[in-house]
């Protein structure tokens, strides 16, 4: 059975990390059997980051690696596109996960009340000598890197402008569909999903967070998303009955 290394549960998520969240759904959609292995840090092995795959042919890093190893063993994990929507998948998934994902970034680790939740979640089990230095000093480090790509700069109604751009491009895309591409979900819903449902469950009224809530097509497609993708040990009675 595969093992994938994950951060644990956290925010009603089924991991902190969208990523994770992402791999345990590419997985669910190939078939594979597997089951999470839980870390609060990643391991040396890999990118020093989560999540990582154990397979038969070693560790397996990256989410997006996790899927290309999972199209390597037969798995279909864009059924019915053809090289054209294949492309824009890849365009999406590209969006999601490298500029709409940085505003829960900012406002998890940024904004005083997603700090306030976040830095227990993340690290209330560090031994107390430890607990009074590194929270202070991830969180200074995440505000320098989002300082330097830009969005650490943007004012809320900025903030709500970019965000908003990515969330039209994902709504004229559902359309009127269930999935993204379509009756069948594929990666790019589970690359979207993560990211849209965190966005969703910030602590506050940010800028992203409200500019999704405006949008009743995405949470209707995120309240089935956390129904019919979330593996089934994550979904809640409420959710499944949605």
């Amino acid at each position: 059975m595969l093992k994938l290394m994950t951060f644990p549960a956290g925010f009603g998520e089924p991991s902190l990390s969208p990523f994770c969240v992402k791999a345990m759904i590419l997985l669910d959609l190939s078939g594979q059997a597997w089951e999470p292995e839980w870390l609060m840090m990643p391991p040396s092995i890999g990118y020093g980051k989560l999540p990582i795959l154990r397979t038969p042919d070693g560790p397996v890093p990256d989410s997006n690696f996790i899927l290309a190893w999972l199209e390597t063993q037969g798995a279909d994990l864009f059924p019915g596109l053809d090289a054209g929507q294949r492309a824009q998948a890849h365009a999406i998934i590209r969006m999601v996960e490298e500029h709409l994902r940085l505003f829960l970034v900012n406002d998890r680790w940024v904004r005083d009340d997603g700090w306030a939740v976040l830095e227990p979640a993340v690290f209330g089990a560090m031994p107390r000598p430890l607990r009074l230095v590194v929270p202070g000093l991830a969180r200074k480090g995440i505000r320098k890197t989002l300082q330097s790509q830009g969005i650490g700069k943007f004012s809320d109604a900025h903030a709500a402008q970019a965000a908003a751009a990515d969330l039209d491009v994902l709504q004229q895309r559902l359309g009127e569909g269930p999935w993204l591409f379509g009756s069948r979900p594929s990666a790019v819903d589970a690359a979207a999903l993560p990211v849209l449902s965190a966005l969703d469950k910030l602590p506050g009224d940010t800028p992203a967070r409200h500019a999704l809530r405006e949008r009743g097509s995405l949470m209707a497609y995120v309240t089935r998303g956390r129904a019919q993708l979330y593996p089934e040990r994550f979904r809640t009675p409420t959710a499944a009955a949605a």
